[in-house]
């Protein structure tokens, strides 16, 4: 039996992983998922469910170290952006301490994909093909190379990214330079690609490449995509990157072809179901490797991804019995049985 630790269960990526973990059928797993909400939706998936702190709390270790004890925790996802530099900086004393493993980048991997100006440096720095950028308080206005994209140097789900096409476009943008950098606008949304790859200690997976449709930031449609120098390009640049786990690339073709990352989450992606149900199981890939076990990889290219809205359905007295700072050990809910 591997006990295996969720947090985010709210969020798309938190989901995704405890979707990921129930489509693995030859190992025993108990799926733990944690959130600060007793309605995040993803609780009602897994065999058991707690109400956490914000990860910023200064109770948050203590509230999780509980759950690893309780619980006998294995491993340690998180599912949430925004817990990233708590995990980074706590994985080694989670480790000497509860023995259990967190999945996640060091501090400095991190630090370099969750800010696109630092990721664009990283890129260039090493030589590999990468977006121009600048912190568009830095830049001479006149060199500006239209359309352009704007966007905080740190964000996600495409909140706060505009195209834009000429200088009138881009005086709005002026008021407020903080934080905020200018891209080259790469190729089109035709040529954009989600690349998902997995390394646990010298051990990399293959590269699996997404043509993706985008809605409000999040993926909505996909299939998979053999491209020998997208994913030769993916795989340099993560093993000088040297992550650890799940990592997602974010790219686009430029006029030549050639592929330039403009984003890196350092951390499984909301894709990771997507993957995972056409042949390559980013987050079965980490497990059985660490177990010393073969994880096949067998991807259907002649596939396609569609993503669907559903409902669930739980009882209110679930909630209260978490919001009283109690776990509990739901029924799985009807939707989520396509997963188990």
């Amino acid at each position: 039996m591997i006990n295996v630790l969720v947090t985010g269960a709210g969020g798309g990526v938190g989901q995704g992983v405890i979707k990921s973990l129930k489509l693995i059928k030859d190992i025993d797993i108990k799926i733990v998922a944690a959130d600060m909400s007793e309605t995040a939706t993803g609780l009602y998936a897994a065999d058991i469910a707690y109400l956490v702190d914000r990860c910023d709390s200064s109770e948050y270790l203590e509230t999780l170290s509980k759950i690893f004890k309780k619980e006998s925790i294995d491993f340690y996802i998180p599912g949430t952006d925004v817990e990233l530099e708590f995990c980074a900086i706590n994985k080694h004393l989670i480790m000497d301490k509860f023995n259990v493993h967190t999945i996640i980048s060091s501090k400095e991997v991190i630090e370099i994909c969750d800010n696109k100006y630092k990721t664009s440096s990283f890129l260039k720095e090493h030589g590999f093909n990468y977006p121009k950028t600048a912190y568009l308080k830095d830049i001479d206005i006149k060199s500006i190379e239209y359309p352009a994209i704007v966007k905080p140097a740190v964000g996600c789900r495409s909140i706060g990214v505009y195209k834009v096409n000429n200088l009138d476009e881009l005086l709005p943008h002026l008021e407020d330079t903080e934080d905020i950098i200018i891209q080259e606008c790469v190729g089109s949304e035709d040529t954009e690609y989600t690349c998902t790859v997995v390394k646990i200690g010298n051990k990399m997976s293959p590269v699996l490449a997404l043509k993706r449709i985008l809605r409000s930031g999040d993926t909505y449609r996909a299939e998979p995509v053999q491209s020998e120098q997208i994913e030769q390009y993916v795989l340099d640049v993560a093993s000088k990157l040297e992550i650890d786990g799940g990592c997602n690339f974010q790219l686009r073709l430029g006029i030549n072809g050639e592929p330039k990352i403009f984003e890196i989450n350092s951390r499984f992606s909301g894709t990771t179901p997507f993957c995972a149900q056409i042949g390559f199981n980013p987050v079965e890939y980490y497990l059985k490797k660490s177990a010393g076990l073969e994880s096949v990889v067998n991807i259907d290219y002649d596939s396609i991804v569609l993503r669907y809205w559903s409902e669930v359905v739980v009882k209110k007295s679930s909630l209260k019995i978490l919001s009283e700072g109690q776990n509990i050990e739901p029924k799985v809910v009807e939707q989520f049985k396509l997963f188990s």
